[in-house]
């Protein structure tokens, strides 16, 4: 700290009082530009947040006013700024590990791997694939269940009509005995 080197005087120069003014705009601006995006970031309603950059700009504008009707400088008040109230800390309560879960293999889960050497394409031509051949059975049930519909109700007009024989001769013979 001993061996810092003072600053030449030569570096040091009064400001004109366009140049001071000058610097002050900028950095009044600069200041200003930086709360109007911070009164953008504000979600909420807040007495203590919001409306910021209003008062700052109406400052500068006052200051800008007052300084083209008086070219002598003077110097104003910064404007106060609040502070925010410091946050309590919260414990936070950390689970106790014991070394025999950590020496457990993890379950390959799905959700926590990422497999970059899947073809998306070939996938979905496997799982098609699979459809098809699941439409394909679907298909040849329907087509048993057809035939042997089918073979069913051939063999009920059949025994329909066996029955109808049946009951056409025996009304004949009954006929014939009552004549008789």
């Amino acid at each position: 700290m001993e061996n810092q080197e003072q600053v030449p005087s030569s570096f040091e120069r009064q400001l004109t009082p366009e140049e001071e003014k000058a610097v002050l705009i900028n950095f009044m601006g600069n200041t200003y530009g930086e709360v109007k995006k911070l009164d953008g970031n504000i979600v909420g309603s807040s007495t203590s947040l919001g409306g910021r950059s209003d008062s700052i700009k109406q400052h500068i504008e006052q200051i800008v006013k007052s300084r083209a009707t008086n070219t002598t400088p003077v110097r104003e008040q910064p404007i106060p700024v609040q502070a925010p109230e410091p946050i309590a800390p919260v414990p936070v309560q950390v689970p106790q590990i014991s070394l025999n879960s950590i020496t457990e293999p993890i379950s390959a889960d799905d959700q926590l791997t990422f497999n970059f050497d899947v073809n998306e394409k070939a996938e979905l031509f496997t799982l098609i694939e699979k459809i098809l051949t699941r439409l394909d059975k679907l298909h040849r049930k329907v087509d048993e269940l057809t035939l042997v519909h089918s073979d069913f109700i051939q063999t009920y007009q059949q025994a329909q009509s066996i029955v109808a024989k049946k009951k056409s001769t025996s009304k004949g013979r009954a006929s014939t005995k009552k004549e008789n």
